[in-house]
């Protein structure tokens, strides 16, 4: 197994958390979508 630089595992988890919370906002603004678009009337 090679050995990543720190920099460039920090960077790697950089990544991983902003697709993370890239999908958690699609996912919220779907949900809230949803929601709002079902008529409760």
């Amino acid at each position: 197994m090679t050995r990543f630089p720190i920099h460039s595992a920090y960077y790697l988890v950089t990544i991983q958390l902003q697709k993370l919370m890239c999908g958690i906002k699609m996912v919220k603004t779907v949900t809230i979508n949803l929601l709002t678009s079902i008529d409760f009337s």
